[in-house]
């Protein structure tokens, strides 16, 4: 049996503490793990409260697909939560691995390197390794989605 999980990162009252122990969490229970930002989308009590408390940086209906931090805490900003997020996600996924692998082994063993790239989009031979700030991977990442965005 696989636990399947959504998580949400990024509430209001969220610290980089916070932040933290709910990716622990879902890095120890959660097998397959889907973790996301809260999206104020229009005309919700949501956005009213967000809105309210000046919580909103980002109104672009484009990126409101949940993985696209577009509200900030009272303690971090959008773009640190974003990146919290990012960097643990990408290797939590990697452990559907050996269950996609048990589950469908010519598919994964034809696809695996297109599912590794789209996993650790933006990452770099540099970036694994160490050599590079994990920062710069993650802003190629962002770029890259944002040329996702453009192409729909």
């Amino acid at each position: 049996m696989y636990i399947v999980g959504g998580l949400i990162v990024g509430n209001p009252d969220d610290t980089r503490d916070s932040v933290e122990v709910n990716l622990e969490f879902a890095r120890r229970y959660v097998d397959w793990p889907y973790i996301q930002h809260p999206t104020p989308y229009p005309r919700t009590p949501m956005t009213k409260d967000f809105r309210d408390r000046g919580l909103i940086i980002n109104e672009n209906l484009d990126e409101y697909d949940g993985t696209t931090a577009v509200v900030r805490s009272k303690y971090l900003s959008a773009n640190d939560m974003e990146f919290m997020r990012w960097r643990a996600e990408r290797w939590m996924k990697t452990r559907h691995m050996p269950a996609a692998l048990f589950h469908s082994p010519l598919f994964v063993l034809c696809h695996a390197w297109k599912m590794f790239a789209h996993t650790f989009r933006g990452s770099s031979f540099k970036s694994f390794l160490g050599f590079e700030d994990e920062r710069l991977a993650f802003e190629r990442y962002r770029e890259i989605r944002k040329a996702e965005r453009a192409y729909l």
